[in-house]
């Protein structure tokens, strides 16, 4: 299965490599054409927009997870990612992560209170459609390997290998004060049970998102509202539903200076099902009440 993922993954980047060529439209964004900026202003959903040649930066992300149907529950994934615009159309980074859980009296898990080092991922990028006079839309791909040291629900050792494979797309809605995003991840992951060592896991998830995002302060401060749509698969293929959730909340980017900016977003499940209990009204076996994101982005020289 290591050995699967290995080549999905590297088929990814084939063939992204292969197809986007003739979709882009040219090197540089057409002169006079409104954009989407770059930054971070959609929450957790991801602009299109890689950067200018030689940009160099740094990211402190930090998602966090809380709520289950009893008890105290609380998971943070921390990632420092350093990052580089090969060109316009290609972008790079590579990203150590940690991991913190908090738990106590939630049935079906052990109580557990610790931080410990998570794996490692790289991702490449590459903009496959420009925005122009005569197309308002811009898309960008990406492939995101990532090999991991702990389960994300009970904070236990288990080794883990998968691979976000991302779409992402946005567009102008009014020029210099209204924009949309909208992201499309599929996660397929191989794992170890962190409670039964000898037995393998092998599940997905799919992710869609949608955001808005308004200048209020020009090239100072966006807010925005985003929503997204999350399925857990018991399968590679999403075709074993375990989840369902919907997860919707207000975003903001505050850009301190050209250089460093804050984003964040706060946002609850707002509608859920679950295989495992199928009569209740939100999904908290495969997820939370709420997730969370506090995100610093710091430009290198």
């Amino acid at each position: 299965m290591k050995r699967l993922l290995k080549a999905v993954s590297l088929a990814a980047i084939c063939a992204c490599c292969q197809f986007a060529a003739p979709l882009a439209l040219a090197d540089d964004d057409d002169a006079g054409v409104p954009q989407v900026p770059g930054d971070d202003i959609f929450g957790f959903t991801a602009p299109t927009d890689l950067g200018n040649t030689g940009d160099k930066g740094f990211a402190n992300e930090n998602d966090g997870r809380i709520g289950k149907r009893m008890g105290t529950y609380g998971a943070l994934n921390t990632k420092y990612e350093f990052s580089y615009t090969i060109n316009t159309d290609w972008w790079i980074a590579a990203s150590p992560f940690l991991a913190f859980n908090h738990i106590r009296n939630v049935p079906g898990l052990p109580d557990k209170n610790t931080s410990d080092f998570d794996g490692l991922s790289m991702e490449l990028a590459h903009r496959l459609l420009v925005r122009s006079d005569d197309n308002p839309w811009a898309i960008t791909a990406s492939i995101e390997p990532r090999w991991g040291r702990i389960d994300g629900e009970s904070g236990f050792r288990s080794e883990n290998y998968g691979f976000g494979a991302k779409l992402f797309v946005d567009r102008v809605l009014v020029p210099d004060q209204l924009y949309w995003g909208g992201n499309l991840i599929w996660s397929p992951v191989w794992a170890k049970d962190p409670m039964v060592p000898n037995n393998n896991l092998i599940n997905s998830t799919l992710l869609v998102s949608s955001a808005i995002a308004w200048e209020a302060v020009p090239d100072t401060l966006f807010l925005g509202a985003e929503a997204s749509y999350t399925g857990s698969y018991g399968r590679i293929v999403t075709d074993h539903v375990m989840g369902q959730a919907i997860f919707a909340g207000p975003t903001v980017l505050w850009k301190i200076n050209d250089q460093i900016s804050v984003n964040a977003t706060y946002q609850p499940q707002v509608w859920g099902r679950s295989s495992q209990s199928p009569g209740l009204y939100l999904d908290l076996d495969n997820f939370e009440r709420a997730t969370f994101r506090f995100k610093v982005s710091i430009g290198l020289q």
